[in-house]
């Protein structure tokens, strides 16, 4: 064997359970979740949205709809209709993994073909990328105000490195080690992470909740006078910011609707995620900002200085008392918020990059190398730049709920309306030219198609954003202030119509066993399939597709499962 043979082998992902060889379409990560590795119920699926809401991101996000000009009812109301429509998004977009235990990137088999769902992991990798280099970037200065409540020294160490850097000497300590101590949460698997995300998102939220009390109490109990501003402007100039905030405000977390079924293939029933995602997103996702509001306003009415970020409000009380019991009510909040940053950068970028490479590279990353690799790839965008210089990568990388918007939008209408909730399973895993999902050489041209045609009319407004010098008309813009709302329902009608046009063949065939030992005993009796423990040899033979997946090892026997 030649060196070059030698290390392709090394490099290889080694087949699993259930599966006795992998290739370019399937490995034991991306094949539908066995009853095994689905031990999520619904206290952990109400943590994996909690934990996406007990973060700084959220905290600070009302800051940027109060900017606008809007009250802080206003500000609120827009938060509030947000995360109901993410709720109700997240919960259509949760089936695939609920219903067949499977994930974003097999999803993106079903709508745009087996070959052209490269083009949706792709950007859903990029995303996570760059968003693991900004998380943790916050997560650095989360980690610093744990250092400063050690040393006073680190709390006011001067900056030795040039200014072009756009970064401090503090800052690149907390980034280092931050990003080292990130690695090993990254060796988990995806549904052992539960754990950690309960006791940390509980931990955080008392934190917050505490961090509120003290600085109203400080401020003698008034919640400060930002609570209260209000502001002038036409009807219709309000009713375009409350477009733009509630598309805004869904578009900051549209990369996470989008592979909502990542982890819901881990649930133990369809529907586990349902409670904990409404209270998750509706409930603590409009508690933190409003926390966050109360704590900037009261904490300007007192200070005179408008803090945002809840770091740097534990460094500003170092600075004025650097007292043991300031101290120590630094390093717990510190902490605390440490832990958050590295539980959601963990489970909401690293685990998705990492199902997503999995998904696009099956033959040579699992889920662990992905997460890896993902955490790695972050030092290259420099995301201290992000928030320390006036960046048009960031805002580029904001808008991209223009392209994600349209994909949730397909996969819903697809799912739900066309497919009416059937999918067969083993033809997402062959690229035989009979294959439901081969469609035209292996690309679904017709939803492709609908993806441009839902995002392109956002282009010239996203344009704009990132270079005010180039005009647009009104009409284009006010497109772009509503674009995630507007080509969601583009791309869900688009589908619809388009599939009564020019309708699938079969489109309500599944299979008829349960080829990957996916479901139990009482889900393949609902669904009318021959249980994965009765299969036998005369049942690879009833679909071309499954006799050559037979041939290749991509689904084995129930005898051979252990071999």
């Amino acid at each position: 064997m030649s060196m070059l043979s030698k290390i392709h082998d090394f490099i290889k992902v080694t087949p699993g359970e259930g599966i006795e060889e992998v290739n370019y379409l399937r490995n034991k990560d991306i094949i539908p979740m066995g009853p095994k590795r689905r031990i999520w119920g619904i206290w952990s699926l109400t943590f994996y949205w909690s934990i996406t809401n007990v973060t700084i991101s959220t905290w600070t996000g009302a800051s940027s709809l109060l900017s606008l000009g809007l009250s802080v009812g206003e500000t609120m109301g827009i938060i509030i209709i947000g995360n109901v429509i993410i709720s109700a998004l997240a919960l259509l977009n949760a089936a695939p993994g609920g219903y067949y235990h499977i994930g974003y990137t097999i999803s993106q088999r079903v709508v745009f073909g087996i070959r052209g769902s490269t083009i949706g992991i792709i950007i859903r990798i990029i995303l996570s990328v760059v968003w693991f280099g900004s998380q943790a970037y916050l997560g650095a200065l989360c980690l610093n105000c744990v250092f400063a409540s050690w040393s006073h020294k680190f709390l006011t160490m001067s900056d030795t490195i040039p200014k072009s850097v756009n970064m401090t000497t503090q800052e690149l300590i907390g980034f280092v080690v931050f990003q080292i101590i990130s690695l090993p949460p990254l060796l988990i698997k995806p549904e052992r992470f539960n754990k950690p995300l309960m006791v940390t998102c509980i931990l955080t939220f008392f934190t917050m909740m505490g961090m509120t009390i003290w600085i109203v109490s400080r401020n003698g109990g008034s919640d400060g006078s930002l609570m209260h501003t209000s502001t002038s402007m036409s009807s219709s100039t309000r009713g375009w910011y409350w477009i733009f905030g509630i598309s805004s405000w869904y578009g900051s977390l549209s990369a996470g609707v989008s592979n909502q079924s990542d982890f819901t293939r881990f649930s133990k029933k369809t529907w586990s995620s349902f409670w904990g995602t409404i209270f998750s997103l509706v409930v603590v996702g409009t508690v933190i900002p409003l926390m966050g509001l109360v704590t900037a306003s009261a904490y300007k009415d007192k200070y005179g200085e408008e803090v945002w970020m809840p770091n740097q409000i534990i460094m500003n009380w170092l600075k004025d008392d650097y007292s043991p019991k300031s101290r120590a009510a630094a390093f717990f909040a510190g902490l605390t918020f440490t832990l958050s940053q590295i539980c959601f950068n963990t489970m909401g970028n690293a685990y998705a990059g990492g199902m997503d490479l999995s998904g696009l590279l099956p033959k040579y990353f699992n889920i662990t190398r992905g997460t890896i690799l993902t955490a790695l790839l972050s030092w290259v965008v420099q995301p201290w730049d992000f928030y320390n210089t006036s960046s048009t990568f960031v805002t580029v990388m904001s808008s991209f709920s223009v392209f994600m918007s349209p994909i949730v939008g397909i996969i819903i209408a697809d799912f739900w309306v066309v497919r009416k909730k059937h999918l067969k399973l083993t033809h997402l895993y062959s690229d035989d030219v009979n294959g439901k999902y081969w469609y035209w050489n292996g690309i679904n041209y017709r939803n492709l198609l609908i993806w441009v045609t839902a995002f392109a009319p956002a282009l010239p407004g996203l344009i704009n954003n990132v270079t005010p010098t180039i005009k647009v008309n009104g009409g284009i813009k006010k497109f772009y202030y509503g674009n995630t709302i507007f080509e969601y329902c583009i791309a869900f009608f688009l589908t619809i119509a388009s599939s009564y046009i020019w309708p699938y063949e079969n489109i309500e065939e599944e299979d008829a066993c349960d080829y990957f030992d996916t479901f139990t005993e009482e889900e393949c009796h609902k669904k009318n399939i021959v249980p994965y423990s009765q299969i036998t040899e005369s049942d690879f033979q009833i679909d071309p597709v499954v006799s050559m997946l037979s041939r290749e090892h991509g689904i084995v026997l129930p005898e051979k499962a252990d071999d």
